[in-house]
């Protein structure tokens, strides 16, 4: 559904900047179905630029990511197909946690011009906005841990207050007037989609590049333990294989620091749980020992999960008031499994299974303390949006 080109010039784009970063993205005002459409920006932020655009019943129709030249400039361009909607499209451009928005109207010839909004129809469109308002919350939830959801929370509880504040007063004898409210509503809508794409893209490829580092790391202990596993064919062929995947994973790596087109970057993720499961596989040629090393593996691997969630919650804030001795007591639950870890690697050197099996247990039950706070510091901490879709 499109919205009228006085109303793209009477409400701004929005954006945010934090400290000195600032990023901004401009385009033509209209085009019309088939144009070449060029976006243009600037930032002073080091880094790709993702810009994602969509259109005004908020699908995604283009996605790429762009190094700034020297002098910090951008730009991409992509072609609008022949069968492009008429209504307003959002761009967003987004660079780390800074991000801005704009947009453009796209006219198309029509031969009876716009269809007129009844009744029926704005009841059913304003129940699929709600949704997607629920969704929209289930979404930054998921990502709050990784991202500063704070400023995407208000503009979606700002929309759920309007959207709530339009179902309840539909003018039946004024329907245009609630048409026109909708109209307004759905262009925020479609902002706060592309924003949210550009978000979900810009933290999966942060936690693929955390994790791919994090299982380089954990390839190159391996390498070290399996020393303690003595010569035998078994052991030379898991070193072989770990040595395949120490090489997948630094290409993914290089990959992953340069521009990812969106629809790329699944394949990377798929690829990179690939790895994951081949090293794990592994062990299971490796006997008796090989399982005892495979739980060191999997010990170190909650170790690093831990450790990044708690080193997120810190720099949240999550330790201000009766937060702060739960966060505390985290990291010491935390630190006392990284203690038990340089204990294991010693028994294992040494081969003592059964003091290893005893540490693992140890360490185990620590990490299951620190999963359980994290998990109460998250719930004391979720947001959302408020009412959500009632009955008319």
């Amino acid at each position: 559904m499109g919205l009228t080109s006085l109303v793209l010039l009477l409400i701004p784009s929005f954006g945010v900047a934090l400290a000195a970063d600032v990023i901004y993205v401009s385009t033509e005002e209209s085009y019309e179905s088939g144009d070449n459409v060029e976006v243009e920006g600037s930032t002073n932020v080091t880094g790709a630029v993702t810009v994602i655009v969509t259109n005004s019943t908020g699908d995604e129709i283009f996605s790429s990511s762009v190094n700034p030249d020297e002098k910090g400039k951008f730009s991409v361009e992509f072609l609008l197909g022949e069968d492009a909607s008429a209504g307003t499209y959002e761009v967003n451009a987004t660079i780390g946690s800074i991000y801005n928005t704009t947009s453009f109207e796209v006219v198309a010839e029509s031969d009876g011009g716009e269809k007129t909004m009844t009744l029926e129809d704005l009841l059913p469109a304003i129940e699929r906005a709600f949704r997607f308002i629920d969704k929209a919350n289930a979404t930054a939830i998921a990502l709050q841990e990784d991202y500063n959801m704070t400023l995407f929370w208000e503009k979606l509880n700002g929309l759920n207050e309007s959207l709530t504040e339009l179902y309840d007063n539909i003018e039946l004898g004024n329907v245009g007037a609630s048409v026109e409210d909708f109209r307004d509503i759905s262009k925020e809508i479609s902002q706060l989609s592309g924003l949210l794409s550009s978000i979900t893209k810009n933290v999966k490829e942060t936690k693929a590049r955390q994790f791919t580092e994090r299982i380089m790391r954990r390839i190159g202990d391996l390498n070290g333990w399996i020393d303690g596993l003595g010569e035998s064919a078994g052991v030379d062929e898991f070193r072989s294989n770990l040595e395949a995947h120490q090489r997948k994973l630094e290409r993914l790596w290089l990959t992953l620091n340069t521009t990812i087109p969106h629809k790329e970057l699944e394949g990377i993720l798929k690829d990179l749980e690939g790895v994951t499961q081949g090293v794990e596989s592994g062990f299971d040629g490796l006997g008796d020992e090989g399982l005892t090393l495979k739980e060191m593996y999997k010990l170190q691997a909650r170790i690093d999960v831990f450790n990044a969630t708690v080193e997120r919650m810190k720099e949240r804030g999550k330790t201000m008031n009766r937060l702060q001795e739960k966060l505390i007591n985290a990291d010491n639950q935390l630190d006392s499994a990284k203690d038990l870890m340089t204990q294991m690697e010693e028994e294992f050197r040494a081969k003592n299974w059964g003091k290893m099996k005893n540490t693992i247990g140890d360490a185990n039950e620590n990490l299951r303390g620190v999963g359980k706070t994290i998990r109460e510091l998250n719930k004391s901490n979720k947001g959302g949006n408020g009412k959500s879709n009632g009955n008319k």
